[in-house]
């Protein structure tokens, strides 16, 4: 499977991405007093691909959450939530299966994404009129 993937990477271009959709809403205003533990998560979700000859087309679907926890307690109150979807367009000459795929959105669609999802998750919270939060580096482990 690693030459298939070698293959695949030392050949691939990215032609297109965009912001396919996206949804945020502010459920909240911060109140650290009551709230004095703030959590964030993000979490890429569903990604699909079809391939058309040499073009591969992907989607891969993300939510981004900013809650906060009384002290002790694990229900959430909700202060953010941003879900989208991004389309992200290559040039290929190898052929994807699904098995490929698994790899490639695994080490490869994190790293294209991260800087369009960090730049929207701090645009977005400061829209709403919440500070901005970067999300961290992105470590992908092999």
């Amino acid at each position: 499977m690693e030459s298939k993937y070698e293959k695949l990477i030392s050949g691939i271009e990215m032609e297109e991405i965009f912001l396919s959709s996206v949804k945020y809403k502010r459920s909240g205003t911060p109140d650290p007093e009551k709230y004095p533990e703030v959590r964030v998560s993000f979490t890429p979700e569903k990604a699909s691909y079809k391939q058309k000859g040499n073009q591969l087309e992907v989607r891969q679907k993300f939510i981004f959450l900013l809650d906060e926890f009384e002290d002790g307690d694990q229900k959430p109150h909700k202060l953010f939530e941003l879900k989208g979807e991004y389309a992200l367009t290559y040039r290929s000459e190898a052929k994807m299966d699904d098995e490929l795929f698994e790899l490639f959105k695994a080490r490869n669609i994190p790293v294209n994404l991260q800087p369009y999802i960090r730049e929207l998750v701090q645009s977005s919270l400061t829209r709403v009129g919440l500070p901005p939060f970067t999300l961290p580096v992105l470590k992908i482990k092999r």
